[in-house]
């Protein structure tokens, strides 16, 4: 089982940031207004620290703490304008994180891996997209899904697993 130390401040980084980089890459998928974000955003960081309950994972449950320490709020990279490179750039940094961990502990990796994507669908799963005053609409946009298959794909992983 790896732990923080087990990494240096830069790959340590990397991973802890990695959740909401998969949150935030559904979110920015199909921008659904202010109390949309605002659900979308809540459902991952509540996500994340409910894993760290549940879980045996000891590099979740610190993952989970040093997200929880800093209020829901890791160190992000400074994101490009245009959304498309916005969204390679978060799914190369999820999948940065996972062979970072999969080099430190390969037992963790597929874990983590799977953390990654359910809190991805969490976030689609988190606010209806479309509709008129929360009036019909979809749970989950196309391009929800499809920014969630992107990433399951980028992990080697089917979405629907």
């Amino acid at each position: 089982m790896s732990k923080q130390t087990d990494y240096t401040a830069e790959e340590w980084k990397t991973v802890a940031s990695a959740p909401i980089m998969a949150g935030l890459l559904v979110s920015i998928s199909d921008l659904s207004g202010p109390i949309g974000m605002a659900k979308e955003a809540f459902t991952v960081v509540k996500a994340i620290t409910d894993t760290a309950a549940t879980t045996a994972n000891e590099l979740i449950k610190a993952v989970a703490e040093d997200i929880r320490s800093r209020g829901g709020k890791p160190e992000l990279p400074t994101l490009p304008q245009d959304r498309a490179a916005v969204n390679k750039m978060l799914i190369e940094r999820c999948k940065q994180a996972v062979e970072l961990v999969a080099k430190k502990s390969p037992a963790e990796a597929e874990e983590y891996k799977r953390w990654l994507l359910s809190l991805a669908q969490k976030t689609a799963e988190a606010s209806k997209e479309g509709g008129f005053l929360g009036i019909g609409g979809t749970l989950v946009s196309d391009e929800e899904s499809h920014a969630v298959d992107n990433l399951a794909s980028a992990l080697g992983m089917s979405a629907k697993a």
